[in-house]
């Protein structure tokens, strides 16, 4: 396999079902991703999607394979991501309710990890990156003093993508993160994806269900069935 600016190598793993036989989740699955380019990753529920995020993300480690950022060596495990990747690799989540603070503006969200990675000195500074992250994703100013609990669906999950980008990622592995939303927030989160391609030239993993969603955005696609990824489309 080339050197590419992602790639997942012949990963394996196993989970214990509920008759305590092992299941295959990951059978021997390798994929690549270019430096700009959204490869979409689709296949039933449960058929391991977001089992291949979480050990990007170094959350779980696999039986058998490796993962490669950059050329670089993930590791396998938290500790090193977290290390190494952590801002360079960014989750947009399926619920993103759940990875809001209920009890913490939609700004202060944002400014956080401004001042976790000392990208900023003072909260003014915070305050004017966290506005104009806000109008990247198409949210009025007005959303900066909400709670959580007073913004739609759609907005909280583009709330969620200006908090990803507030480290300037440069691949974001999206795990059902538009399974949640009507057809109209769809079209507007994918919208945001496709210009920070053009514009950043992030990377995207776009994991879904949702097929026709993933062809309209990627241009490679895989399928994940009985623990094995099969190309669907690109090269």
């Amino acid at each position: 396999m080339s050197d590419s600016f992602f790639r997942a190598e012949h990963l394996k793993m196993q989970f214990y079902a509920g008759n305590k036989q092992k299941q295959m989740v990951l059978d021997d699955a390798s994929f690549t991703v270019e430096q700009g380019e959204a490869v979409g990753i689709v296949g039933p529920s449960g058929a391991g999607k977001s089992t291949i995020a979480r050990i990007i993300c170094g959350l779980i480690r696999p039986e058998q394979g490796d993962i490669y950022f950059k050329g670089m060596h993930i590791g396998g495990s938290e500790k090193i991501f977290q290390k190494e990747f952590r801002t360079q690799i960014q989750m947009i989540p399926q619920q993103p309710y759940l990875s809001l603070d209920p009890k913490q503006k939609v700004g202060n969200s944002i400014m956080e990890p401004l001042f976790v990675h000392k990208l900023v000195k003072q909260k003014k500074q915070a305050q004017t990156r966290a506005y104009q992250l806000l109008r990247s994703v198409r949210l009025e100013d007005d959303i900066f003093t909400r709670y959580p609990s007073q913004i739609s669906g759609g907005q909280a999950q583009r709330v969620v993508i200006a908090r990803a980008l507030t480290v300037s990622p440069e691949l974001i592995i999206a795990d059902e993160s538009t399974s949640m939303l009507d057809v109209s927030a769809q079209a507007q989160v994918i919208q945001i994806y496709k210009r920070l391609i053009q514009e950043q030239n992030v990377s995207f993993i776009f994991i879904s269900h949702n097929f026709p969603l993933v062809k309209a955005f990627c241009s490679k696609i895989y399928c994940l069935h009985n623990g094995m990824l099969s190309l669907m489309k690109g090269t």
